[in-house]
């Protein structure tokens, strides 16, 4: 089981070392937030069940299952905030590339309506 913090780290140094303009505490926080996003409809198995929100931070742990409903909202949320990030740019003369922010958003809305179906989990009881 990987902790947040070896998750976000090996996005920004193995996966996208070039393509990546957040710096290691934004790659961070947005997996952070991603999965705090996710415990709100599926329990993350190294917390238990009952524990709070706030309790998530960069050494929580995720299971390889867990880990495939998040990255793809992770990997969005990166997106958007390297897009933001790119629009501000434009102040200073830099010409953003890639897709806008407010695109980004609406797909983060689309996958965020669909967490509560893919993150739902109920234990199968017999009588």
């Amino acid at each position: 089981m990987a902790t947040l913090a070896e998750l976000a780290r090996r996005f920004a140094e193995e996966e996208r070392p070039a393509g990546n303009l957040l710096d290691g505490q934004a790659v961070l926080a947005q997996l952070v937030a991603a999965a705090r996003f996710y415990a709100g409809f599926g329990a993350i198995s190294s917390r238990g069940a009952a524990a709070p929100l706030p309790d998530i931070d960069a050494q929580t742990g995720i299971s390889d299952s867990e880990w495939a409903l998040i990255r793809p909202l992770f990997l969005l949320y990166v997106e958007r905030e390297t897009a933001l990030q790119l629009e501000a740019s434009r102040v200073m003369g830099a010409d953003p590339f890639g897709r806008s922010s407010s695109e980004i958003a609406a797909e983060i809305t689309q996958a965020e309506s669909e967490m509560p179906r893919k993150a739902f989990s109920m234990p199968i009881l017999t009588v």
